[in-house]
Formats: structure tokens, sequence, C-alpha cells
């Protein structure tokens, strides 16, 4: 369901048309290259692809290092148009050679590399003058100039911090060495002290074992600087205020060559279009005078890429044959513009194998009601409907990003239609309407609404429930049908046959004790379960050996039944997260009336809370809605009949980032 066939296309020409067949398999953009490497052995190309990759390896390198380099100057562009109208041209790839024959990348890169360079001494030189200027403005009180602290021939001088406990006792172990030493006290703090200790050489090395038993701090003196502590300081300042203004330059000459190197971006996408196609080669063998590819292709394309390649050569042979049992076969999901949306909950979970059932359009019109009750707001709904709509037309995303996008508009049309059911509109936000405008809210409450959950939530309850059989019926059902698909029709009646009788047989149990007009119909309740319970009993144990096991594995099997109902009540959070988003819809007008008859500032400070109440109400509601809603596929749902694991069908085509490139012969 929903999974294209798939066909295993098999190429043979001459190798001098191995490029050209390259360039016209991408240009065709619907098959997957498959490596053949293991099958032949003899290849004589090695070693000039090798060669080939690596040049255009390392230009593609240089032209990303520029675009990252611009990355941090694109905003600060004074003309941004002109990137939107480059991008947004569609170009012809033959003349996209020309264009990078003709253009001096090197040049760019070499100045984007000295610029970056130039930022980074900056960067250096910034980070080096902070920790010297932080370090400095521990020494402010140190009025003595600098280099006259220095080293001399004579003399030395040791200048830092020691704790006030040890001072007394290091000082006399100091003088005790000799009469050519003076000590002078900086300044004292309550644990600490900062000295300066001047010496002639000959004691140097026995005062600083000294100070080095006591811990002492030594003050490491900026040889590049002269002046006292606050002198250098404001050298400092002035520094940084000079690399500033260098910083400054060096951003409007990146700008400037930013706008006037847009080309960049062409040359990026061309260069990785060549890069795909040398990157296919290393797939590709070959004997001495003929090429082998082989790839798959979606059976919907096969004549198309048949009569394609064809029309343009007359050496070439293409054989297409069905996938092998042992075939790693690519996987193409097809569905409608309605279920291709919910595709994107498949592909987080995992896509089906090749072999399996496509689980989307299974669990699509489930996901779409859940979504819709766990938000159930009409207002949020017109919201995420509105927004995701104008995100998929002014971004035009590809891909998974349409795909969620897609989700969360039909998500939010959902929300709109549950939430007006429910009588929810920006939670009770329409029974503050002017009397003007009364007969809306009259309309709304007594004509589209048919549930409220705040008053009576037993219905919804009821309802969510009951979804929850349906849908986990429905993962019976399709095991059932899978195994009878693989010809396994017995085990799919003793496994889901069984337990949908004894679940059944139970849920009709609880309908005739509930409901006293089907009291009489009870015995026929208990007759199904006993039936269900002896169909488990004597078959789920069946692969024990010996008669007692396999009834003892039977009677342990029916602790299932204790999962399943569990999950049957998992299904109460759309209850749950419904009632919880119309609740603090509520609770958010409740607080905007409490504003409203403020003086002068009312209004403001209520439409404020309004809109950021019910802005976060929205998004938090919005996340639980999509995240117990997946949830609920894949621990409820999925398991009952999915695996997945299969890989995605990645056709070779000219992938771009920046442009849209046409690929002509």
């Amino acid at each position: 369901m929903a999974v294209s066939k798939i066909k295993k296309a098999n190429f043979f020409t001459h190798v001098k048309l191995k490029e050209e067949l390259i360039k016209e398999l991408q240009k065709a953009g619907c098959i997957q290259i498959k490596d053949v490497t293991s099958k032949i052995e003899k290849s004589y190309l090695s070693q000039y692809k090798e060669v080939k990759n690596r040049k255009i390896d390392s230009t593609l390198s240089e032209v990303k290092y520029c675009i990252d380099y611009f990355s941090h100057f694109k905003k600060k562009s004074k003309k941004p148009e002109k990137f939107i109208e480059k991008t947004k041209k569609l170009y012809d790839f033959t003349n996209l050679n020309k264009l990078f024959i003709n253009y001096k990348y090197e040049v760019v890169y070499n100045e984007c590399k000295a610029l970056d360079a130039s930022i980074k001494d900056i960067k250096n030189s910034e980070n080096y003058l902070t920790n010297l200027e932080d370090y400095l403005s521990e020494w402010e009180d140190l009025n003595i100039k600098l280099e006259e602290l220095k080293d001399s021939e004579k003399t030395n001088a040791m200048i830092g911090i020691i704790e006030l406990k040890y001072f007394s006792l290091c000082t006399q172990e100091i003088n005790q060495i000799g009469k050519e030493i003076e000590i002078i006290k900086i300044s004292e703090s309550k644990k600490h002290c900062k000295i300066a200790v001047i010496t002639i050489k000959d004691y140097y090395d026995n005062i600083r074992k000294i100070l080095n038993k006591y811990n002492f701090n030594y003050f490491k003196i900026p040889e590049e600087y002269n002046g006292n502590v606050k002198h250098i300081k404001k050298k400092i300042q002035k520094e940084m205020l000079e690399l500033e203004k260098k910083r400054e330059i060096i951003n409007e000459k990146s700008i400037k060559i930013y706008e006037e190197n847009l080309s960049l971006y062409i040359i990026f996408d061309y260069l990785s279009i060549l890069k795909s196609r040398k990157d296919v080669e290393k797939y590709i063998k070959q004997t001495d005078q003929v090429i082998i590819m082989e790839g798959w292709v979606l059976e919907k394309d096969q004549e198309r890429l048949k009569e394609f390649l064809y029309s343009k050569y007359k050496e070439l042979e293409i054989v297409f044959s069905n996938p092998g049992k042992n075939d790693d076969i690519p996987v193409a999901l097809k569905n409608n513009h309605f279920v291709e949306p919910f595709e994107s909950v498949t592909e987080l979970y995992g896509i089906p194998k090749y072999t399996e059932f496509d689980p989307t359009p299974l669990f699509a019109p489930f996901y779409f009601i859940f979504f819709g009750m766990c938000l159930s707001d009409a207002g949020y709904g017109l919201i995420i409907t509105i927004l995701s709509y104008f995100a998929l037309v002014k971004f035009k995303f590809e891909g998974m990003t349409k795909k969620f996008f897609g989700l969360f508009f039909l998500g939010g049309i959902s929300t709109f239609l549950t939430g007006a059911i429910m009588g929810s509109w920006m939670g009770d936000a329409v029974s503050y309407l002017p009397e003007s405008m009364q007969s809306i809210r009259i309309f709304l409450e007594d004509k589209v609404t048919l549930l409220n959950p705040i008053e009576n939530p037993m219905p919804l309850l009821i309802i969510s429930l009951i979804l929850g059989v349906i849908q986990i019926y429905t993962g019976f059902i399709i095991k059932f049908l899978v195994n009878i698909k693989e010809k396994k029709i017995t085990t799919g009646l003793m496994d889901q046959g069984s337990w949908l009788l004894l679940i059944s047989g139970i849920i009709f149990y609880i309908i005739t004790v509930a409901i006293p007009s089907f009291s009489k119909m009870k015995i026929i309740s208990n007759y199904i379960i006993y039936a269900g319970l002896l169909a488990l009993v004597l078959t789920q144990g069946r692969r024990n050996k010996g008669f007692i096991l396999k009834i003892a594995g039977g009677v342990i099997s029916l602790y299932d039944l204790i999962g399943y109902f569990s999950d049957i009540l998992s299904y109460s959070r759309l209850f749950a997260l419904g009632l919880s988003t119309a609740v603090l819809a509520v609770v958010v007008n409740n607080f905007v009336m409490l504003f409203k008859d403020i003086p002068f500032l009312g209004i403001i400070l209520a439409t404020l809370v309004f809109i950021i109440g019910h802005v976060f109400n929205m998004v938090i509601s919005g996340m639980g809605a999509f995240i117990h809603s997946t949830r609920l596929q894949y621990v409820e749902f999925f398991t009952k009949f999915y695996e997945g694991g299969g890989s995605s069908f990645k056709p070779f085509r000219a992938n771009t980032k920046y442009i849209k490139i046409q690929i002509n012969s």
C-alpha cells in the first residue's frame, strides 16, 4: 500500500560514453545508482578518478570556505535584494561552465583567507588585552612604574601576593639571608598582602625558594608596556578602540567583496553537481571496452528512462529485472495530497521495508482526528492553518520540511473543526463579545457546538476510548492481512483472530452491563469471551515442546490482555489534553478581565495578557498535540503490525543548495 514498485536496471555501454551516460542519468533524475564494484574486480580508472575527484573536492572546499566566511556579513549587506535576485533565476548548466572558467574564485579565496586571518588576529589581540586588563585591575594600587621593577644587571625584583598569615614568617626568613634586601608592602586586605622584594642577584635563588615555600603568587610584568598600572590600562583601552576600527574596516571590505561575488553561490552548486557525478564513478566497474552500471528505478519511470536514453545512444544496452530476495531494495512512498504530509511521521519512525505495508494512509485519518482533539480550539486551529499555509506558499519548502508544515496545516484544520464542535474559540472568548455581536455568539454556541468538555467531560472521554478501540482493532486486522499476504492464514487466525475474539467479547460484555437494553445479550458476550480464552490457551503456546508447556504458554499469554487494555486506556490522553487546552484558554481570558478595568493602561495590559497567554497555550498545547498524537501511532498502533527499517529511494539528480539549475544535453 503506497510503496512504489521498483525495478532493477543494468546498463552496458562503451567506456568512451561513461561521462556522457552519467550526465544523462543525472538529467533524468529517476535512478538510484547501486554499487557493483564487488561483482568485477578489474578496474583501470581508479587512479584517474581519484585525481579528478581530488581537484573538484579542493575547489569546492575553497568555494565553501568563501561562502562560510561571507555568511557573517550577509545580513549586514545593504543590498540583500541582489542575493535574492541572483538565486531565484533558473540557470542553464552549460552556461555555468563558462562562468566557472572565467570566474577567478582563487582571488576571492585568497582575499577571504587574508581577511579571515586578520579578524582572527584581532580577536586574539582583543582576548589578550581583555585578559591583561582584568589582570592589571587587581594591581591598580601599584603606583610604581613597571619598568622600574624589571630586572637590572645587578638587581632582581619579585612582586606578588602572599597570604597575610605568612607575611611575618616569610619576611623574617628573607631578611636573614642578607642586608641588601628591601621588602615593600604595597597593600593589605583581610586575607592577603601585596609585596615587592628587591635584592641583589646573589640572593635571588634563595629568596625565590622561600617565597615558593609560602605559596607566593608572582605578578607577571607585561614586557611590552611602560608606566604604572593605570597608565597601562588607558593604553590598553586605546588599543582596543584601534582594533575595533580595524574590524570595521575589514567588515566593510568583506561586505563589498561579498556583494561583488554573489556568483560564488552559483559556482558552489555547479561544482556540487560535478562532484556528485564523479562520486558516482566509484560505483561503476568496467572491462577493457565496456562499463557496467546498476541501479534502481521506479516501475512507472522505466519506459520513460528507456526512451530517454535510447534516443541519445545506440551503443547502450539496458536490462530491467525484478528485485531479488536478497537485494536491499530502496523504498519510495507514493500517497495522495492529503496523506503525503503524514509521511513525515512515518519517516521519523523508519520507513517500511519494500515488502511491507506503508502505514501512512492507515494512520493518517486517526492522526488528523487526534491532533484536533488534543488542541481542540477553533481559534488556535485557524491561526495554525493560516501560518502554515503562509509558510508553504512564501518559502516553498521541499522534502521533509514541506511535509511537516503540511502536517501542521492539516492539524490546524482538524483543530478548527474539533474546536468549533467543542465550542472553544480562544477558550470562552465568544462569551465576551459585545451586544451587537450576540447573534454570532448564539450561532456558535447553540448551532455549531455539540460537546462541552468543561461542563460535561464524559462524552469526550468515551469518544477517546472508542477511537482507541477502533485503531487497535485496525492494527490487529492489518497484521492479519499481512499474514494472509504471506500465506500464513493459520497464524493470523490463531494470533490476531484469537485476541480480537477475546477483546470483542469483553467490550461487548461491558456494553451489556452499561446499557440496560443490551442486558439480555450478556450470555452471548460470555460465550465470545470463553471462545477467545480457549483459543488463546490452545494456540499461544504452540511453539513450546510438550502438551503441558504448550498449555502453560497459552495461559501465560493471557497476561498480554493487561497490555492491550492499557493501550486502549492510553487514548484517554486525547481527552486530557483537549480538556487542559480548553481550561487554560478560559483561565487566560479570566486573567484578561482582571486587567481591563485598570485606568489608562488597562486595555494595553489586557491585550498583552490575551496575546501572550493564548500564544503560550497554543504553542505548548500544539507541541503536546504533535508529540502525543505521534506517540499513539508509534507505541499503540505500529507495535501491532509494523516493523520499518527500510532505506529511502534516493535518485541520482542535480541537487542544489542555492539556485535552480536546468541541465541540458
